[in-house]
């Protein structure tokens, strides 16, 4: 928007309010946090209730199909999900993030219209010379596009780090059935979630209450040290 005085100075004015990408950004976290980004598991993320839900015995011995030497079992990632403290933790950390950069964007963006009201106020009242005027509005507009640009740097930053985050706790999973699979001696531990390949499972080969009780562990062991 452009403001006209009577001595015919404009300056560029710029209503500044967080977009919808700074607007958004907790389903930006859950989007990214919720990526399917690894073969063997489909991350679903839910905030239901720390419930176990469809979960069956976890024994090796009764949550195994075999055939031959072939041993396979399953888990539910969105009930893993759902009741491992990592996961609050990740999300308390992310909206804690998302509220320092807000907050910094916010007083960047506050100073930057006091300084165009400013600069209205000294135009409108003939309080400096036309060239002073257009160096003002030259002045302006190049902060407005470093607030454009810090704005996506930010709304970037914040996606890359929900991304490492993302990745860093499927790593955990990924370590974990390692170990839990050493004295387990599955062939292979697929993952169930809503709406994913695998449709139904029989709960006497669900193991996932044992992977959610072993990761909670190995996190609480974690958190003392």
């Amino acid at each position: 928007m452009r403001v006209k005085t009577s001595t015919k100075y404009s300056i560029f004015v710029a209503n500044y309010n967080l977009t919808d990408k700074m607007k958004n950004i907790n389903s930006i976290i859950n989007g990214v946090l919720g990526a399917a980004v690894i073969a063997l598991f489909v991350l679903y993320f839910t905030d239901g209730d720390k419930s176990d839900a469809n979960e069956g015995p976890a024994s090796s011995a009764s949550a195994a199909v075999q055939s031959g030497d072939l041993k396979i079992a399953y888990f539910n990632i969105d009930s893993v999900m759902s009741n491992w403290d990592l996961y609050f933790q990740v999300q308390q950390e992310m909206a804690a993030r998302q509220t320092s950069l807000e907050s910094e964007f916010t007083g960047k963006q506050q100073a930057f219209m006091s300084r165009v009201e400013d600069a209205q106020y000294k135009i409108q009242r003939g309080l400096v010379t036309r060239a002073e005027a257009e160096q003002l509005q030259a002045q302006l507009g190049e902060e407005e596009q470093s607030l454009v640009a810090l704005q996506n740097q930010f709304g970037m930053q914040l996606q890359e780090e929900g991304v490492v985050k993302n990745r860093q706790m499927i790593d955990q999973i990924e370590q974990y059935l390692k170990k839990y699979n050493e004295t387990a001696g599955y062939t292979y531990i697929f993952s169930y979630a809503f709406g994913g390949n695998l449709l139904y499972g029989d709960d006497a080969y669900n193991i996932t209450s044992s992977i959610i009780k072993g990761i909670n562990e190995e996190y609480a062991v974690e958190e003392s040290k």
